[in-house]
């Protein structure tokens, strides 16, 4: 579903991203984990569009998307949560979702409809109404999730989604995860906490200082040397 061929791409004399190269195949969940500062968020960052990589390029379905805005490549079915909360703050829960289903020509009925079925799915209905900037953590990370769902993506890149949560909403969170893979979306997620996108991921990326480490199933990873040589150092 997505490949990255050949990826860098460097801030001054920093090299962020090294000839990274990984895939994403349909229908599965992918984990990408690397120690602070390895460019994983800065890799979801170019393959969303809202970074241009200097060599290398990103294809999408077969289709190359390197370099295409960050709504073009929304329109092609590849939507984003964030590490650092990118909700509107002054909306409500309800409106935050409605702004996601905009990328479609539908009416207002339809687009209604739509949020109220992401709404029950995740279990958010006793908070349509309160505005984001007030709600909790977990309801937060719900609201970023239900607006990339309301895009109706193929692909979901989901940055940092469980970082700052208690272990009973990280359990939630892994299973809405687990529940979307088995609905038939695919998922590539990036994040710190290794339990977690050990226990639901089908394949495991690992990045250190811009570069590949390892790919692989995750019991396999856990046991890689190199793995634990990137996060002990």
């Amino acid at each position: 579903m997505l490949e990255v061929r050949n990826i860098s791409l460097s801030f001054g004399g920093l090299r962020a991203l090294d000839n990274v190269d990984l895939y994403v195949e349909e229908g599965k969940i992918f984990g990408l984990i690397g120690p602070n500062g390895a460019g994983k968020t800065t890799l979801f960052n170019v393959i969303a569009g809202s970074l241009h990589a200097e060599s290398g390029q990103v294809k999408f379905m077969g289709r190359d998307i390197t370099g295409l805005k960050p709504y073009a490549i929304c329109r092609e079915g590849i939507a984003r949560t964030f590490q650092l909360k990118n909700t509107f703050p002054n909306l409500t829960v309800f409106d935050n979702i409605m702004a996601g289903l905009l990328k479609e020509p539908t009416d207002r009925k339809q687009r209604r409809e739509k949020a109220l079925e992401i709404i029950e799915f995740l279990g958010i209905e006793g908070i349509t109404e309160a505005i984001v900037s007030n709600i909790p953590p977990l309801d937060g990370k719900l609201v970023e999730l239900a607006r990339a769902l309301a895009t109706s993506p193929k692909l979901m890149l989901l940055d940092e989604l469980i970082s700052g949560l208690i272990p009973s909403e990280t359990e939630k969170i892994c299973e809405i995860i687990e529940t979307l893979r088995d609905r038939g979306y695919t998922i590539f997620q990036v994040g710190h906490e290794i339990k977690p996108i050990m226990r639901t991921s089908d394949r495991v990326f690992v990045l250190d200082q811009g570069h590949n480490v390892a790919d692989g199933p995750p019991e396999e990873i856990k046991n890689n040397k190199d793995v634990l040589s990137c996060y002990l150092e």
